[in-house]
């Protein structure tokens, strides 16, 4: 499944996989397979796929906390795609779905380990944003109402989490969730219609893209106030959304020119100066999707082929290939303090494998 630039950019535009299936504590082993590559940066990365739930074949994964927890999704013997939670000790639980649904997705896990948020779905009826905690207990977290799609993406130390909400009018409207699940519709910039929240730090300030009537998207930061503010986009694009940001007020998304145009990875300074972050060299776009507090950011660079490979680029702008050499696309999603990137990787069987990067 491979990322699409979307006219409506999902905040990350993640591959919006997730199907699972109800209940708790189904283990399998880590496939821990590790593979030493040498970057354009000649940096030795080890790549670990992450395994499956029991029958699966197939999987991705969004988040990574400072513990080494990993969130995304697994495909099941079923083939249906179960919300999954990799432990450091590389066991995989299915996280489960609200009553009634049968698919579900984990997007991002906490710092401490006591919230994970995504989705749960019931496909050609709804998407409804949950919150896991610490006891795996899963919660709907309200949306919109007369929405049918709401979707949780990221959540901080204070559970605080962020996402959208269609309403009655079929747009997306920014959300913030409180700890208890009070909701609390973020402000659009004013003229603008529609928007998203991608991402949300310790501090309460979150990120995400605000939509014109006519369609453009434009990156925005949310105060914890609500106070919303325009990003910028680089000279010449006009589009932009920023995906994430992190405890030091350092932002992390992408500019381009509208649908169908190549993605400029870029990073937002805490006072709003945005920077270029370069495709490997010999490609032509990129995209960015996460940063730590160290300020490396993540995400992939692509070839003039639509070719993705996972990448990270280091505090001072430097991209590095996250390998390994010869094996399939590959894209980057999540990044631990420490360096430690997950997402996905193209294996020889052909089919898309949760993977853990670490140097």
């Amino acid at each position: 499944m491979r990322i699409q630039q979307s006219s409506d950019p999902a905040v990350r535009t993640r591959r919006l996989a997730g199907k699972t299936a109800r209940g708790l504590g189904v283990v399998a082993g880590l496939m821990a397979l590790a593979i030493g590559v040498s970057t354009p940066a000649q940096a030795q990365t080890a790549v670990t796929d992450l395994g499956t739930l029991p029958g699966g074949t197939a999987g991705g994964a969004y988040g990574i906390n400072g513990q080494g927890v990993v969130v995304g999704f697994s495909a099941t013997a079923a083939g249906t795609n179960h919300a999954a939670l990799w432990s450091p000790g590389g066991s995989v639980t299915d996280l489960g779905t609200l009553p009634g649904d049968t698919e579900s997705t984990a997007y991002t896990v906490n710092g401490s380990g006591t919230a994970v948020v995504g989705r749960s779905v019931l496909p050609g009826q709804h998407n409804r944003a949950v919150r896991w905690d610490c006891e795996a207990d899963i919660t709907e977290l309200a949306g919109l109402p007369g929405g049918t799609v709401s979707r949780a993406y990221s959540v901080n130390n204070d559970r605080v989490s962020v996402g959208f909400s269609t309403a009655a009018d079929g747009l997306y409207h920014p959300l913030r969730w409180s700890a208890d699940g009070t909701i609390t519709q973020l402000a659009a910039l004013p003229g603008d219609t529609a928007g998203s929240a991608g991402w949300i730090n310790d501090w309460g300030t979150a990120v995400g893209y605000s939509k014109t009537s006519a369609g453009v998207s434009r990156a925005v930061r949310w105060s914890p106030s609500g106070a919303v503010t325009e990003l910028g986009s680089l000279p010449g694009d006009g589009w932009g959304q920023a995906a994430a940001i992190n405890n030091g007020g350092v932002v992390a998304g992408n500019s381009y020119a509208g649908p169908g145009t190549r993605f400029h990875a870029v990073r937002w300074s805490a006072s709003g100066a945005i920077t270029a972050l370069p495709a490997l060299p010999g490609d032509v776009a990129s995209a960015a999707y996460g940063i730590n507090d160290a300020g490396v950011v993540i995400g992939y660079s692509s070839t003039a082929a639509g070719v993705h490979r996972a990448v990270k680029w280091s505090a001072n702008g430097a991209v590095t290939a996250l390998g390994p050499d010869g094996q399939g696309p590959s894209e980057a999603y999540g990044v631990s303090r420490s360096g430690a990137v997950v997402g996905f990787l193209t294996a020889s069987d052909g089919k898309e494998h949760a993977s853990l990067w670490t140097s």
